[in-house]
C-alpha cells in the first residue's frame, strides 16, 4: 500500500516537472531562443551602423576642426572691441558669427565709414586673410533701420529703407576689403532685415554680421558615356533565281 502510494507520488511530481519544464520551454526559453538568434542575424547590421556612425562622426571632426583655431585668432585680434561691447565672436552649428555694432564702423544713417573705423577695418581685413580662413565662404552682411527725410530745400536727403541701407554698408564694406587683399572669390554680400532673431546675441540690431562658413560640397555625378550608335546594315533585295535553260 505504500509502495503504491509512494509510485503515485513520484508519477505526480513527474508530471508536475513536466508540465513546468513544458511551460518553461515555450513561455521563456523558445522565446528567449527567437529573440537571440534575431539578435545574431542583427549583429553584423549593428556592427555596419557603428562604422557608419564613427565614420561620420571622424568626418564632422574634421569640418569644424578649423573652428577652434580661428575663433582664438578672431576673439584675440578683437579684443578691445569685444570688452567695448562692439564685437561679440560666437559659433552656431558650423558656422563663425562675428557681429559688429552699427557706430564702430559706419556714420548714423550712411554706408560711409565712420573717422574711427579705419583701426578696426584694417583688423578684419588681416583677421580673414589668415590661413585658418582659407577656403571659406564670407558673407558680409548688415542689418540696419529705415532713415528719414533729413534737411531741408536743396540740402533735403531723401528716405532710404532699411533694407537698401543695409545693402549699400555691406558692398562698401566688401570693396574695401577687396581692396586691402581679402580674396574676393570668399566675399559673399548680404542685405538683412531691420527685424533680426534676439536668441543668443548682445547686439541686437543697427550692425555688421561677418557670417564664416564652409563653402557646400555638391557630390560630382560621373557622367555616362553616349552610346555610340553603329548604322544598321542595309538589307540586300532577294533577286528571283534564274531558269539554267535560258
Amino acid at each position: 500500500m505504500n509502495m503504491k502510494i509512494f509510485t503515485y507520488i513520484l508519477i505526480a511530481l513527474l508530471v508536475v516537472t513536466l508540465g513546468a519544464v513544458s511551460v518553461f520551454y515555450f513561455n521563456t526559453f523558445k522565446p528567449m531562443a527567437a529573440d537571440y538568434a534575431r539578435l545574431k542575424e542583427g549583429i553584423p547590421g549593428l556592427e555596419r551602423a557603428k562604422t557608419e556612425l564613427k565614420q561620420f562622426r571622424d568626418r564632422e571632426s574634421k569640418e569644424i576642426a578649423w573652428m577652434s583655431p580661428a575663433v582664438d585668432s578672431l576673439s584675440t585680434g578683437l579684443s578691445d572691441e569685444i570688452k567695448a561691447g562692439k564685437v561679440e565672436v560666437l559659433t552656431t552649428g558650423k558656422r563663425i558669427i562675428v557681429n559688429i555694432a552699427e557706430d564702430a564702423l559706419f556714420l548714423p544713417g550712411s554706408y560711409t565709414f565712420g573717422k574711427d573705423s579705419p583701426r578696426l577695418r584694417l583688423i578684419l581685413i588681416a583677421l580673414l586673410r589668415k590661413n585658418e580662413l582659407k577656403g571659406k565662404e564670407i558673407y558680409i552682411g548688415n542689418t540696419a533701420e529705415d532713415v528719414p527725410v533729413q534737411g531741408k530745400g536743396r540740402k533735403k536727403t531723401p528716405a532710404k529703407d532699411a533694407r537698401t541701407l543695409a545693402s549699400e554698408r555691406s558692398s562698401a564694406l566688401i570693396k574695401d576689403f577687396e581692396k586691402n587683399g581679402v580674396n574676393q572669390d570668399a566675399l559673399i554680400g548680404a542685405a538683412y532685415s531691420s527685424k533680426q532673431p534676439e536668441v543668443g546675441f548682445k547686439l541686437k540690431s543697427r550692425k555688421t554680421v561677418i557670417i564664416i562658413d564652409n563653402p557646400p560640397m555638391v557630390p560630382m555625378v560621373a557622367r555616362q558615356p553616349q552610346s555610340v550608335q553603329q548604322p544598321l546594315p542595309r538589307a540586300i533585295p532577294i533577286q528571283p533565281e534564274r531558269s539554267k535553260a535560258q
